[in-house]
């Protein structure tokens, strides 16, 4: 199958890097946050908790949109040095 292939059956998600899931800084970061979250939660009411819930929803919504449009932008931008080394 080509790579063309695999990403329209879904074998290949550009969301999971296996170089992020392997990179030592972005693993420590990732445990730091769920550290401070872990303590923060602690301290907050039921109120705040349902509304810090509410925040981290919206956060990561946003997120995904951001990781979406730089996906596209990062695919448009190697079409084009493609492009342009192959002399189209």
């Amino acid at each position: 199958m080509t790579t063309l292939e695999n990403l329209y059956n879904g074998n290949i998600d550009p969301c999971e890097s296996e170089s992020l899931k392997n990179n030592p800084k972005y693993n420590q970061g990732l445990s730091l946050v769920a550290q401070a979250q872990d303590k923060l939660i602690a301290t907050l009411s039921e109120e705040q908790k349902r509304l810090f819930d509410n925040y981290l929803t919206n956060a990561e919504e946003l997120s995904v949109i951001i990781d979406e449009e730089i996906f596209k932008i990062g695919y448009a931008l190697a079409t084009k040095i493609m492009i342009e080394v192959e002399g189209i």
